[in-house]
């Protein structure tokens, strides 16, 4: 089967057309099939010049780099003491025979423990912007426990937690279950071995991930710092800055709103309060091949060449400065999503026995987080905004895997498979 093109031709102009090939980026979710190899003048012509005034992120604690970074200075291991504590939080929240939903720091008591994850809390907001909590071990627990474990500990880094889909999951078990017998091309990315291009959750503060068990070989998690990329682009691609913060990237939402995206930044600078955000996945912006209309034409605008230029440099930079996360199972990793991009490279599982499981959960602490810009705020008040119900709490994957119509986005709300991905009534 020939692959799908788009019906447009953006870059007739310059010469580019065979470069580009949406279908295969939508399959391989790597930046490198659509990449415009453009020489720098041209870069600097698709732009234009811009510089932005960053010295206040000279000293900023986020603006790190992987050299100086070492894994036992963001690990913070809670010993036997914090390990029974956890178990007694456990007992008594048990006692009390609440559910999942209501689980919170007032109600799994971790008293001396509670200074530890303060200080683990603050320094995701405004410390370096990340940290691994280790000491526990999944496998002294049933799968019911290891959630209000997770809960509780979770509640003491934020105090509202994030919806990540429309069917109202709070949590998300990402995994490539040897059950399933849908075929790896039909699932989420998340649900596969592959690897992931770097990208974090539109609309998220704090990302968790509780890491159940391990690949056997591969799927490391990366992260590089927002600040740093920023920095970087600010002293060798100004213009790519100019073109992160102008509201024209079309990003699809859900809900079967029309039309089926928003012009929204992928980067807000706040100098006065000393932070930015960079919310970025490829995933979801632009044109899906799902969303094209029978005529070839589709309600979501495509990339620019200038916005598909953007989004390599990003990933370029990003990867210079990528660190490794050194992960065990049982630790739970806390990301400051606004402030960090993330990866993840393919990997392969056991024939036998579990492979890569983690679990993620999506936080807010109402205290220490940053205002959300207005022009970003539609991503964010689908996770966080006023809802209904308490949301779902799945304690493991599903038994059977149904394949979505639709595999758009890396991370929450992609769009889902009863909405009118057309606008116009048609599947």
């Amino acid at each position: 089967m020939a692959p799908l093109r788009p019906r447009w031709n953006p870059m007739s102009a310059l010469g580019l057309e065979q470069i580009y090939s949406l279908s295969l980026y939508w399959k391989s979710q790597e930046y490198s099939t659509y990449s415009l190899k453009l020489p720098m003048d041209q870069v600097s012509s698709l732009f234009g010049q811009s510089r932005a005034g960053l010295g206040w992120l000279e000293h900023h604690a986020m603006a790190w780099v992987p050299e100086a970074i070492s894994s036992d200075s963001y690990v913070v291991d809670i010993g036997p003491r914090g390990v029974q504590e956890v178990q007694e939080g456990l007992q008594r929240f048990k006692e009390l025979e609440l559910d999942g939903h209501e689980v919170s720091r007032h109600n799994f008591h971790l008293p001396t423990l509670e200074a530890q994850l303060e200080q683990a809390c603050h320094e995701v907001h405004r410390g370096r912007g990340f940290v691994i909590l280790r000491g526990l071990d999944p496998q002294q627990y049933s799968v019911e426990d290891n959630l209000m474990i997770y809960l509780g500990i979770a509640a003491y880094i934020g105090d509202q937690r994030g919806f990540q889909d429309k069917k109202g999951n709070m949590l998300t078990h990402i995994t490539a279950s040897k059950d399933w017998k849908t075929p790896p091309e039909l699932r989420h990315g998340i649900h596969t071995t592959k690897g992931l291009s770097w990208h974090c959750d539109i609309g998220v503060d704090i990302l968790a991930l509780h890491v159940r068990s391990l690949a056997e070989h591969g799927g490391d998690t990366f992260i590089a710092s927002s600040l740093t990329i920023v920095k970087e682009l600010e002293a060798l691609y100004p213009h790519v800055i100019q073109s992160l913060q102008e509201a024209a990237w079309p990003i699809q939402i859900s809900g079967n709103p029309i039309p089926r995206y928003i012009l929204a930044p992928l980067l807000h600078m706040d100098p006065e309060n000393n932070h930015i955000i960079l919310s970025v996945d490829p995933g979801r912006l632009g044109v899906h091949p799902s969303t094209t209309r029978t005529d070839g034409t589709s309600p979501i605008p495509p990339l620019t060449p200038t916005q598909l230029e953007t989004l390599r440099i990003l990933n370029q930079v990003a990867s210079k400065y990528r660190l490794r996360l050194d992960t065990k199972a049982g630790d739970i990793v806390l990301l400051n999503n606004f402030a960090h991009l993330h990866a993840r490279d393919a990997y392969s599982d056991p024939g036998q026995g579990q492979g890569r499981h983690l679990v993620r959960l999506y936080l807010r602490n109402a205290a220490l987080a940053h205002p959300v810009p207005e022009s970003m705020r539609v991503p964010w008040e689908a996770a966080f905004g006023p809802r209904n119900g308490e949301g779902r709490y799945p304690v493991a994957p599903a038994l059977e895997y149904t394949a979505p119509r639709y595999t758009a986005g890396s991370a929450a709300f992609p769009l889902d498979d009863n909405d009118d991905v057309n606008g116009d009534g048609a599947a």
